[in-house]
Parts: structure tokens; C-alpha cells; sequence
């Protein structure tokens, strides 16, 4: 027999001898009991609790753990005390509970699905609470990291099935389940699955979070990320965390982790929302909106740029009103709104005074739109007045990217002038005028065509 491959804590053997122990002591584990199976029991327990082979009883005291129907069926028909599970069958449930072990990666739903129950089970309860149920009752299950918690705590509030509560006298807030959420809390797991499924935008973004865990836990994230992660936190209050976090955000979305980015700027937020800093939270809105137009997830982006817009204009900050107009404008440009687009970036413009940076990447997003119009003279003189800009601020990638598309502006006006040329000689010309006019307008469709860089300048 092959020795199953082990994982962290998790041990079929182990397993097997909690089964069997509960089906020959009157289908039943006492917490007490859990000592004579050593230090890796009680996570291995949790295990067989989380795929229903064992389950939790409460209604009597002292609590105890009950081996399921599902638990038994594992022995066959070798169910009672009293009998000796052969070598054959013991193999066969070793083999089946590897497979659980293979397959511990907690779906999207089922997070959400212990979220709502341990809200409705020990509300009043804050974020951190939550965070420790998981580590303490699911620590060997793959998916249930701190980052993936908090991205469910999100979703979970912003569709409305739990609500932020105040705790004024301890100076923080928790959660509590909303009347959608208690129907969920209500229901039967199958149910409640079902309804939690529907959400395509959950299962999309976290099934997607999962399947890149096990590269980002491999990835060196170099000595600023490590001081970041590991030594600054641990010193800081939450204020000053806030910032660290955001600046964490920033690295990463520079090194292109955009997951990682993405993890600095949900738990950002959530802390910014328990300590009421609404700039904060603000500034985290824009990080996630940035990470999710940078993976194409345009909709999600502007969703997140609207929620910090809102919060700008209480805060009356114009420039990051201006850059998260920008944003949006952005976001409508790249689904082919562009009429919308270019109104988003007039407004931002205006709110932006005479802070070149900002007027420089304005004017360059105005010139795309009107390049996309086919408006070419007036993209030149919105590229050429963007181009004056970061000439003076030596910002040579800007540079480059604005003298590409004058550029291409005047190979495309070119060819144009070319195809008119090629039209009148077909009409008019000689034999050898219509030759020499089709060589040109060859030799300039020859090169790349509508080769404009359409990249969105983003703040």
C-alpha cells in the first residue's frame, strides 16, 4: 500500500482512528478524549467536522463530537462496536479520507455560508473575531486565509446579508446579520448553498484568489514587503497601519502582485471602516478599483471609483475627486463610452488647478477620446499640450508613450492623404501617376496600422 501523501496537520490515519474511536464509544467523542490523540487532533477533527463526518453536539453538556450517518457509512457494514474493521476496509477509508485531505479547499460559498453562522450564532462580533473562528476551527483548510476572509466579509455586506453595528463603548464595530442575512442563517446548508451560489461575481473572484494561492505563498516579495508584512504592523496602531498598508498596496501594484495589492487594500478598508476614517477608506477604494481595472475587471473597477468618488465629494478633496473621475472615465472609455468618458475627464480637469501631473494625464485621456472620434487634429493639439507638460516634469515613459501616438497621428493623416491622392489618379491621372501614386499608399498600409496607444493614463 502506497503511504498517503500528508498535509500540514491533516493525517488520514489520524482521521481513521477518531472515526473509529467515536463508533466504538457510543458514536461519540468527548472533548476530554481528544488528549490521548495528541497535539494534532483537534485539527484533524475540525477536518471531519467540515465535511460532516463527525458533528458538534451542544444540546448537552459536556459538548461532545457525534460521528454522522455519512461518519459510518465510511466502516460499511461494520458499524458496531464490536467489530474488527479488516485490512482491506481500513484501506479503503484511509484512501477516501486522502482524498478529503486533496480536496480541503473551502468553496467561496461555504466561507460565506460560516460567516453568516458565526455572525448569528456570537453577534455582537468584529472582524478579527471572525478571522480567528477560521483560524482556530477551519486552520488546515485551504482558502480560508486572512485575505480571503476579509474579501468574503466584503461581499457578504455589500450584497447586503450583514450590517456593521456600533460598539461605542468599546471604541470599535462589529457585525450583525441583516433580514436577508437571518433567512440564510435559517436555512438548511443546501438551501442556503443554493442561494449563495447564484453570485457569479463571488465564485469568479475568489475561486480565482484560490487557484493562485499556493504561486503567491512561493513568490519573494523582497525586504520591503517582508518588513511591510511582518515587522511594522505588529509595532503600529491602527492609524498609522492604515497608511503602512496603503503604501503596501502601492508597492505591489508596481511590481505587478496584483493580488497581493489587492489584500493590502481590502484590509485597509476594513479597518478604516471600524475606526471611521472615511480619507482612508477613500484612498483603499481607489487601490481596489486600480487592481481591478489593471485585471481587465472593468465594472468591478468603477464600481469600487464610484463608492470613493461619493466619499471625495463629502471630503471636498478636488484632486482625488479629480484623479478618481479620471478613473472612471477610464473604465468608460475602455467599454467604448467614450462620449461619457471625455465629459468625466472635462470634469476632472477642472478640479485640478495647476497641478501639472494631473493636467498632464487629463489631457492625454482627452486626446484618446477624441483620437477614437477620429478627431485627429484635436487629439494632436490635447497630445501636444500633454506632451509640453511632462517634458517639464522628465517624465520620460510619458514621453515616449505621447510621441508614439503624434506619431501615428501623422502616419494615419498621411495614408489618408495618400488614398485621396490614389482616388484622383485613378480618375484623372495618367498611367504613370495612378502607378506611383498606388506604390505610396502600399508602402505606408505595409506598416503596423492603428497602431495608437490606447492606454489610459491612470491616477
Amino acid at each position: 500500500m502506497t503511504q498517503p501523501k500528508n498535509n500540514g496537520n491533516a493525517s488520514p490515519e489520524l482521521m481513521f482512528e477518531l472515526l473509529d474511536f467515536a463508533r466504538r464509544n457510543e458514536r461519540r467523542i468527548y472533548e476530554t478524549q481528544l488528549q490521548r490523540f495528541g497535539d494534532k487532533a483537534r485539527s484533524n477533527l475540525h477536518i471531519l467536522v467540515a465535511r460532516e463526518y463527525l458533528r458538534k453536539i451542544k444540546r448537552e453538556k459536556p459538548h461532545f463530537y457525534a460521528i454522522t450517518s455519512k461518519g459510518l457509512n465510511l466502516f460499511g457494514n461494520k458499524r458496531k462496536k464490536t467489530d474488527e474493521i479488516p485490512g482491506e476496509l481500513k484501506r479503503r477509508i484511509l484512501e477516501k479520507l486522502q482524498d478529503i485531505i486533496e480536496e480541503l479547499e473551502i468553496k467561496p460559498w461555504e466561507i460565506k455560508f460560516h460567516i453568516i453562522h458565526v455572525i448569528g450564532t456570537n453577534h455582537p462580533i468584529t472582524t478579527e473575531e471572525v478571522i480567528e473562528y477560521f483560524q482556530k476551527q477551519l486552520s488546515n483548510t485551504k482558502g480560508v486565509s486572512r485575505p480571503n476572509v476579509y474579501r468574503s466579509l466584503q461581499h457578504l455586506r455589500m450584497k447586503g446579508y450583514i450590517e456593521y453595528e456600533n460598539r461605542t463603548y468599546k471604541g470599535e464595530s462589529s457585525y450583525r446579520l441583516s433580514e436577508k442575512g437571518k433567512e440564510i442563517f435559517h436555512m438548511t446548508k443546501t438551501d442556503a448553498a443554493r442561494r449563495l451560489r447564484t453570485s457569479e461575481e463571488w465564485d469568479t473572484a475568489l475561486s480565482q484568489a484560490f487557484q493562485r494561492m499556493d504561486e503567491e505563498r512561493k513568490q519573494d516579495d523582497g525586504a520591503l514587503s517582508y518588513l511591510l508584512e511582518t515587522v511594522l504592523p505588529e509595532s503600529l496602531g491602527n492609524q498609522q497601519l492604515i497608511w503602512v498598508l496603503y503604501t503596501q498596496g502601492n508597492v505591489y501594484e508596481l511590481r505587478g502582485c496584483l493580488d497581493k495589492a489587492e489584500e493590502a487594500y481590502l484590509r485597509m478598508e476594513g479597518i478604516c471602516e471600524e475606526v471611521k476614517d472615511d480619507k482612508g477608506r477613500a484612498y483603499a477604494l481607489k487601490g481596489l478599483g486600480n487592481v481591478a481595472f489593471k485585471q481587465e475587471r472593468y465594472s468591478k473597477a468603477e464600481e469600487y471609483y464610484k463608492r470613493c468618488q461619493r466619499i471625495a465629494e463629502e471630503l471636498q478633496d478636488n484632486f482625488l475627486l479629480s484623479d478618481v473621475l479620471n478613473n472612471v472615465g477610464s473604465c468608460l472609455y475602455v467599454r467604448d463610452k467614450v462620449d461619457e468618458a471625455l465629459q468625466l475627464f472635462e470634469k476632472a480637469l477642472q478640479l485640478v488647478g495647476n497641478n501639472n501631473p494631473r493636467r498632464a494625464s487629463t489631457w492625454y485621456n482627452e486626446g484618446l477620446c477624441f483620437a477614437r472620434k477620429e478627431d485627429l487634429d484635436k487629439a494632436r493639439e490635447l497630445w501636444l499640450k500633454s506632451l509640453h507638460l511632462y517634458e517639464e516634469l522628465q517624465e520620460k515613459v510619458e514621453i515616449n508613450k505621447v510621441k508614439h501616438n503624434l506619431t501615428e497621428i501623422d502616419r494615419k493623416q498621411k495614408e489618408e492623404h495618400l488614398e485621396e491622392n490614389y482616388r484622383r489618379a485613378l480618375q484623372i491621372g495618367t498611367s504613370e501617376n495612378i502607378k506611383k501614386a498606388y506604390k505610396e499608399l502600399v508602402k505606408v498600409k505595409m506598416a503596423v496600422r492603428e497602431n495608437v496607444e490606447e492606454r489610459v493614463t491612470h491616477e
